[in-house]
């Protein structure tokens, strides 16, 4: 398979794989290099380390993965001998190295260092910073043409505050490279994150206002689909009522 790489900079590559458009970063230094996430299938993972190593001109020894969805891991069998990292809670792979709060590479010349803001899209969400390149790779806390995805394991209630703490540690001019779509800049992030957010706090006012989680898709005029509402609204419900938000009963007025 012939891959094109898209340069971000001029030591930070990404690589889009189908069938789900994911991206895969490439960050080159003085002596190695290290790809973000590692494709869909064992054989996209080999595909990957050979094409990189190419582009790059050094070795590739390092995978990180951002987080464990299949199609960002799956091809980590395909990549025998690089040092693959993930944190410490990462789910369907065997990194090498895991991490809990922080970590960095040095590939020479070229620091990457790799952080967990906390729960977020998954238990186990790694964001990648480029400093020298001002460079993020987001996974999928971020998407460009799709909505973000939730599942059973991600935390609504915390996943704004996860991009809180990635906005913070960037500019007006970093770049993001998002888990899924085009690059894109910092105020693209801002808007996501507050999209993400209303997913919560709205849900939260509907819940005081006695809407059910089924009423809730079309009491609001949401920026997601109806497929994607269909998913994280009851899990944002959910979320609520284990921290005891949950709908009031009006009492019946003279036994009516």
């Amino acid at each position: 398979m012939t891959l094109a790489w898209t340069p971000v900079t001029d030591r930070v590559y990404v690589t889009a794989l189908e069938p789900h458009r994911v991206n895969v970063g490439l960050v080159v230094g003085r002596d190695a290099a290290l790809l973000v996430d590692a494709g869909n299938t064992p054989a996209q993972g080999a595909d990957l380390v050979r094409s990189a190593a190419d582009l790059a001109g050094v070795p590739v020894t390092h995978v990180v993965l951002t987080h464990g969805h299949e199609d960002h891991l799956g091809g980590l069998p395909g990549m025998a001998g690089l040092t693959s990292i993930g944190h410490e809670d990462l789910t369907g792979a065997e990194p090498t190295e895991v991490f809990s709060m922080a970590r960095a590479v040095d590939l020479g010349g070229q620091r990457v260092e790799l952080l967990h803001f906390g729960r977020a899209h998954t238990q186990a969400d790694v964001v990648v910073f480029v400093p020298g390149e001002n460079v993020v790779f987001a996974g999928d806390l971020l998407e460009e043409g799709a909505d973000p995805q939730v599942d059973e394991s991600t935390s609504l209630a915390n996943w704004p505050t996860v991009l809180d703490g990635v906005l913070g540690a960037s500019n007006a001019g970093t770049r993001f490279v998002p888990g899924h779509g085009a690059v894109v800049d910092r105020d693209f992030a801002f808007v996501q994150r507050a999209e993400v957010a209303m997913l919560y706090s709205s849900s939260e006012m509907l819940i005081q206002q006695g809407v059910t989680a089924e009423q809730a898709a079309t009491a609001v005029e949401w920026p997601f689909s109806a497929e994607t509402l269909a998913v994280a609204l009851p899990k944002a419900y959910a979320e609520l009522a284990e921290k005891g938000v949950v709908p009031k009963r009006q009492l019946p007025i003279f036994g009516v």
